[in-house]
């Protein structure tokens, strides 16, 4: 039988048993990739059945964000901050300092730089909307059944407190550890490398000594984030909050973009859903339509063509100098390849130094150029969302992770063997990456092994669209159901992991050697005794 009928069957017998509840979605207006997803599944959700309304406090003037939402029965609640005229006249903040920064990028100078580098972004319309008594009262009068709130920013779960409507959490990108962790994830410690580590098998000492070193700083930088995000969330609500992690901890399920065929495989619960790929459209991907002349144009140069896209949130041309020398020494060393390169400036002095297989866009249709064969290789950023669109396309990479949870994705691509992950300081030199793309370009290995892995995820046994409305229907009707979450969750770190009864039995351990070692000394000394002495 057809899969798509089963699909399309399915959905049909979720809608008719479904009843339609009223959701209201925070979704912040800061980065594109998060505005994208929750976007996506707000779509889904009202294409479900379900009365949705999006609410989108603006904490940049993001301007692509418009056309995102498809499903005209959505209702859009746009909040614009009193500052906002200051945001439309500064370029949209894009974090250039990540771009070369060994400071920020350092584990331990990151934990204590990060909270206000992110969370100052949050701060102005965070207290405005937290604080603004008619919208409160508004939004009271709506009645909603639910909020879905975006955790990487907590507007929306103290929104949902404000409003005394149960909260479910998500998360745009793969994990966030200290929210895993509350819905009972044990540590993943060992089955996720971290920066600069070899995964196991092939982990040494130094690899492991690496994770901890980070994975510690990293839990610390997201402690320290969301601690500052509750001092001013309760600076603006005028009297003393709940800690965060109490209220997230209330909700029956959180749900993650990771997909467990793509990602990394960790030890879970099933309060944690993952929901990776959701925003994937395989029809569409195959079926682009045809792609604007002067990309056809553009296409038709050479044989082989690259696509360089850095994102939205980190630019192209607010890279290092040195790095941008590099790129073009690598330009310069592959004639025989065209290069498309996402350039978000007109820069004609800049364009005077690159060779003629070079062209600069502001904007690109990525996923059209990613379903084109005659596109060999994606050299990107690792953002999420292009981390899903190349492993949806079956097409090689080479993932340059600047910040963030990118750093992961790369890693988490190249484990399939059809990308690799590409130190950002090597940028600026350009011999070693050209090697690499001729690499991709030339070994067969990397296009099998990516058509392989767009296979596993075309036919993996759950479905992320309806696994996330099950799950979603599952915690509306019963949303203080924490059953799932390990009770142990709920003890100190020294009764969690057994330490006390460990410390114990290495104690008798111990005292029975040491006994054990008088008794057979006390035996030698008995059966052998000391020599006769001569008379």
């Amino acid at each position: 039988m057809n899969v798509k009928f089963l699909i399309s069957v399915s959905l049909l017998v979720l809608f008719n048993s479904t009843d339609a509840s009223k959701i209201l979605i925070f979704n912040p207006i800061f980065g594109f990739s998060h505005v994208k997803f929750i976007s996506k599944l707000a779509d889904i959700i009202a294409e479900h059945g379900h009365n949705v309304t999006l609410f989108q406090p603006y904490h940049n003037a993001m301007k692509n964000v418009e056309g995102l939402v498809k499903n005209k029965n959505i209702e859009i609640l746009n909040y614009y901050p009193t500052h906002y005229d200051e945001l439309l006249k500064k370029e949209t903040q894009t974090f250039s300092i990540f771009w070369d920064s060994q400071l920020i990028g350092n584990p331990v100078l990151g934990a204590f730089m990060l909270p206000f580098v992110l969370g100052g972004e949050f701060k102005k319309t965070s207290m405005e909307v937290l604080g603004d008594k008619n919208l409160i009262n508004d939004l009271k009068e709506r009645r909603f059944d639910v909020v879905m709130a975006e955790t990487f920013e907590l507007t929306g779960i103290y929104l949902a407190h404000l409003l005394d409507v149960p909260c479910i959490p998500m998360m745009s990108t793969v994990r966030y550890p200290i929210f895993n962790g509350l819905f009972g994830q044990p540590s993943f410690l060992g089955t996720v490398p971290q920066q600069g580590s070899l995964g196991a098998p092939e982990a040494g000492f130094l690899d492991r000594l690496n994770d901890i070193y980070r994975f510690i700083f990293t839990g610390i930088a997201q402690e320290r984030l969301n601690k500052y995000q509750n001092d001013f969330i309760q600076e603006a609500i005028g009297r003393p909050v709940p800690n965060w992690k109490d209220l997230v901890s209330q909700s029956p399920i959180f749900i993650t973009n990771s997909n467990p065929y793509l990602d990394y495989a960790v030890p879970t619960t099933a309060a944690i859903v993952h929901v990776g790929g959701i925003t994937m459209n395989l029809d569409k991907m195959k079926n682009t339509g045809k792609l604007p002349e002067e990309y056809e144009n553009i296409l038709k140069e050479r044989e082989s063509t690259i696509l360089l896209s850095f994102g939205s949130v980190i630019r192209s041309y607010e890279m290092p100098e040195n790095f941008k020398a590099g790129i073009i020494q690598m330009f310069e060393s592959l004639p025989d390849v065209t290069f498309i390169w996402k350039y978000e400036k007109d820069d004609v002095e800049f364009q005077k130094r690159l060779p003629k297989n070079v062209h600069l866009r502001k904007w690109v249709p990525q996923p059209a150029l990613l379903a084109d064969e005659r596109v060999k290789v994606f050299v990107t950023h690792g953002g999420l969302g292009s981390i899903m669109e190349v492993a949806y396309s079956g097409k090689p990479a080479i993932v340059v992770p600047i910040f963030g949870d990118q750093s992961h994705n790369a890693m988490m691509l190249a484990r399939h063997g059809g990308a690799v992950a590409y130190d950002k300081f090597d940028l600026q030199y350009g011999q070693k990456l050209a090697g690499v793309i001729t690499e991709l370009i030339s070994n067969p290995k990397y296009k099998e092994n990516a058509k392989m892995l767009l296979e596993v995820l075309v036919n993996q046994p759950i479905d992320p669209k309806i696994n996330f409305l099950n799950h979603l229907d599952f915690a509306i009707k019963f949303p203080a159901l924490r059953s799932q979450v390990p009770a142990i969750q709920h003890v100190g770190w020294i009764a969690h992991y057994y330490l006390d009864a460990l410390v114990f039995l290495f104690i008798l351990a111990i005292i029975f050697l040491y006994l054990l070692f008088k008794l057979l000394r006390r035996l030698l000394n008995r059966f052998i005794g000391k020599k006769p002495k001569n008379e």
